[in-house]
């Protein structure tokens, strides 16, 4: 039995996807690569700095209410009347709910401030992926013409000849 193996006839594969210089894609790939992966750590830096702002804005909001409630306890056990008692009440509830839709407020305005750096960080990808694609369009040009340049030589060579 011999080793040789006889190259079929008809190769579709060759003709439909001539062999590009992998020399041509590689440098773009490289800086394409590195491009994106800077705009991903971009996001996640963004996303972790908005968590963070948005946590710690809330962990200070609620110890400052939890010590408000205490005073409102502490101040509820120094009155003396009932009517005393109700303006506690009013003023530490009153007092309540506009801390809260501000914190609310402002709360939405870090989650915003969250989505508007995540849209810029898209808009940067999305301009990064249609960058990669006329990149290694003209790429695929540049080896194509890479391929087509010795079949020109030979017949040239072979016409002098």
């Amino acid at each position: 039995m011999s080793g040789k193996t006889t190259p079929a006839p008809f190769d579709l594969t060759k003709m439909m996807m001539p062999a590009f210089s992998n020399w041509a894609f590689a440098e773009r790939e490289d800086r394409l690569e590195e491009k994106t992966f800077e705009g991903i750590q971009h996001a996640q830096r963004a996303v972790w700095e908005q968590a963070e702002k948005a946590l710690d804005d809330h962990m200070n909001f609620v110890s400052h209410r939890l010590h408000e409630d205490f005073e409102c306890a502490k101040a509820l056990g120094e009155c003396t009347m009932p009517d005393q008692a109700f303006a506690t009440l009013q003023t530490f509830y009153t007092k309540m709910a506009d801390e809260y839709q501000s914190h609310f407020t402002k709360q939405i305005e870090l989650f915003q401030s969250g989505l508007n750096k995540g849209m810029a960080t898209v808009e940067e990808l999305s301009e990064t992926a249609m960058e990669t694609v006329s990149e290694l369009t003209h790429a695929a040009e540049e080896s194509m013409e890479e391929a087509t340049k010795p079949v020109s030589r030979r017949k040239t060579t072979a016409s002098k000849g």
